[in-house]
């Protein structure tokens, strides 16, 4: 403190002003602390907040890649002159785009429906009995009576025990918490429901459609009001026959269990809608406008998250108090490089790859940031139309169809393309790693295919082919982005030890407390005995003075 700024604490007329004088020599003694502490909670404090907004960037990156991957344009269309008769749509990249038929629905697939008996209500007793129902082809309805055979499709039965108190609905449900999905397909193998017809409450059974998937039921009671079988009876009534769907495409007859064709036409799902007594037309066309509007939004997203990140950690040359908040920060800074390098990371596990951003006409630009060429993404997709599926969707394939893929790890698993080989005894490799056999599964522990376990159709004979496991290049930046969301992340820990920084803020201010009105007190004690000597000085200087006075 100045001697100027000493002086200002003198009083008028009174001396010197002890008080004043003391905050003065406390606070200047103890203002450098002060300006520290305020100075780091300040900026602790602006971290904290910037941490925050910098994980809801990366919440909103991660929420708009999530639902670019969920639309999955591909880069073709299908096409149906009358779309009541049936659809063509895309369902892969591996679409083609010269599909120009003319098709003709005879018949459309149905699922074999039951019916029975009729009950007064839902809440109805069914009476103690055990229920199965297995899968398969029935020769003719077993209610026309004699020669009914039934021959099954090899699904699972499902079996199912009511007693005496068991409602219909308890049925019901019974049968649905029982009935499996065979076939792996998405649909159960029967759906049990309740319909009231107007006067009484039935059950309904209803299987997949198609001919190879009708119901035979047996009934333990002695009264098999549940059966729909040549030795029980037939006391269901059939209502729909599984039929399969049959339709002529370019003059060749063909048939389905199915009403969704997906094994037809390589990429394309054809949708039959109803029968139709003249051909329509089908037909396939190239259409890059949806891929292009997605790659603009990811570029676009892209470019905008790193600006938000630059900002943050910027350096303002002019005024040093515009800097960003995480000016010089190891965290931010490893976002951002993590972020930069996916733009040129191979993606691997696709036929005919790696691929990479640039096959789709993404560029990089000098000062980082990235460019959406249209153009060069429409030539890079006439010659490389795999990158498509290779930006959007995970990929689980082989070269073999007697070869898939069982399982695999989801950590270690490296993607990539694996050549798998056995002689059928004692030498299996996948990717050149030894591998180890169990039953018709081969498996390996170690290496990039770490995990991954292939199965093989039809016995174990001398087999080869490729495995393929890609994971997408959305997937793979939603997973570097799950690395800082995830809880108990860096970030989280960063944000951790800053409130700790805060905490310690917050008692070495306590501290400094102390030892403010430490030294106060001992300022006070200090000037006190001061002002005693000098009242004591004035009143021997009184005591002089009056008797001078006096004799004079």
């Amino acid at each position: 403190m100045t001697k100027t700024e000493i002086l200002s604490n003198l009083g008028i007329g009174s001396g010197i002003n002890t008080t004043e004088l003391i905050k003065a020599l406390v606070d200047a003694d103890t203002a450098p602390q002060k300006e520290n502490l305020d100075n780091l909670e300040e900026k602790t404090k602006d971290k904290i907040s910037t941490f925050g907004i910098l994980k809801s960037n990366l919440l909103d990156f991660k929420n708009i890649l999530k639902d670019i991957e969920s639309q999955q344009e591909y880069g073709f269309v299908g096409n149906s002159s009358d779309a009541t008769v049936a659809t063509l749509t895309a369902s892969g990249s591996k679409a083609g785009s010269d599909i120009n038929s003319s098709l003709t629905v005879t018949t459309l697939a149905s699922r074999h429906t039951l019916t029975g008996p009729s009950l007064a209500s839902p809440s109805s007793t069914v009476g103690q009995r055990n229920v199965t129902i297995n899968f398969g082809t029935w020769s003719a309805d077993p209610t026309a009576g004699g020669g009914q055979s039934f021959t099954s499709n090899g699904q699972s039965q499902i079996s199912v025990s009511a007693t005496a108190s068991t409602t219909l609905t308890d049925l019901r449900d019974a049968i649905n918490n029982a009935a499996t999905d065979s076939d792996n397909d998405g649909t159960k193998d029967v759906l049990a429901s309740i319909i009231y017809d107007g006067s009484n409450y039935m059950l309904m059974l209803k299987s997949e459609s198609g001919a190879s998937n009708e119901m035979k039921v047996t009934d333990s009671h002695a009264t098999p009001a549940y059966a729909y079988d040549t030795t029980d009876g037939a006391q269901l009534t059939q209502r729909v026959a599984g039929v399969n769907s049959a339709f002529t495409v370019d003059g060749i007859s063909m048939s389905r269990t199915s009403n969704s064709v997906d094994d037809l036409f390589d990429g394309f799902t054809l949708d039959l809608k109803k029968t139709s007594s003249s051909a329509v037309r089908i037909s396939s066309s190239v259409d890059l406008d949806g891929v292009s509007d997605l790659l603009s939004g990811y570029v676009e997203t892209y470019n905008q998250i790193m600006l938000n990140l630059t900002a943050m950690g910027s350096n303002d040359v002019v005024d040093p108090e515009n800097d960003g908040a995480l000016i010089g920060d190891s965290t931010l800074r490893e976002i951002r490089s993590e972020l930069r390098e996916m733009s040129s990371t191979a993606i691997k596990g696709y036929e005919g790859g790696p691929y990479y951003l640039s096959y789709l006409g993404v560029s990089t630009n000098r000062d980082g940031s990235l460019a959406f060429d249209k153009k060069q993404m429409e030539t890079q997709f006439k010659s490389k139309p795999e990158t498509v599926r290779a930006f959007f969707t995970n990929n689980y394939a082989t070269s073999n169809s007697n070869i898939t893929i069982a399982a695999f790890d989801f950590k270690n698993t490296k993607p990539g393309s694996y050549a798998f080989a056995t002689d059928g005894s004692s030498t299996h490799t996948i990717g050149g790693v030894s591998a180890t056999k169990s039953g018709d599964n081969y498996s390996v522990a170690s290496g990039d295919p770490q995990g991954l376990t292939i199965s093989v159709a039809n016995g174990s004979g001398v087999t080869s082919g490729t495995v393929y496991y890609g994971k997408s290049f959305i997937n793979q930046v939603v997973d570097k982005l799950d690395n800082y969301l995830s809880f108990d992340s860096i970030l989280d820990q960063r944000v951790q030890n800053l409130n700790d920084t805060l905490s310690t803020v917050a008692e070495k201010r306590s501290a400094l407390e102390v030892r403010i009105e430490s030294i106060t007190q001992r300022y006070a004690r200090q000037y006190s005995a001061m002002e005693s000597t000098i009242a004591s000085f004035q009143e021997t200087g009184n005591m002089l003075t009056a008797m001078l006075e006096k004799k004079d």
